[in-house]
């Protein structure tokens, strides 16, 4: 499997934001399925990064291997709910645009 980059250790400040925003995902109610698109759109730009870089993007059946691990690596901090989404945000978009995504899932829930 692909590492999506999820279980890569954020810095001091991006642990304090992400856990400031777990709390301001909970308090607003946020359901861990309310995060799954943002977590596989970021995957997604990993899988496309990745492709690029291995030339996979030329062969269809490559490019289908990475996208499909990716898709698996991304279901996996998924399921992990919350406690492992929001962290994977802030590592993947920063705390700004996490934040934005976390009001975001909460309006539309």
């Amino acid at each position: 499997m692909l590492d999506i980059e999820a279980d890569t250790p954020l810095d001091p400040r991006e642990a304090q934001d992400a856990h400031h925003l777990l709390l301001l995902a909970r308090t607003l109610g946020v359901d861990p399925v309310d995060l799954d698109d943002a977590v596989h759109d970021a995957a997604a730009h990993y899988a496309s990064e990745e492709c690029n870089a291995s030339g996979a993007v030329d062969d269809d059946g490559a490019a289908d291997a990475v996208y499909d691990a990716v898709g698996h690596a991304a279901a996996d901090v998924d399921n992990a709910g919350l406690d492992r989404q929001v962290p994977y945000l802030v590592s993947q978009y920063g705390a700004a645009r996490a934040e934005r995504i976390i009001r975001e899932a909460a309006c539309e829930a």
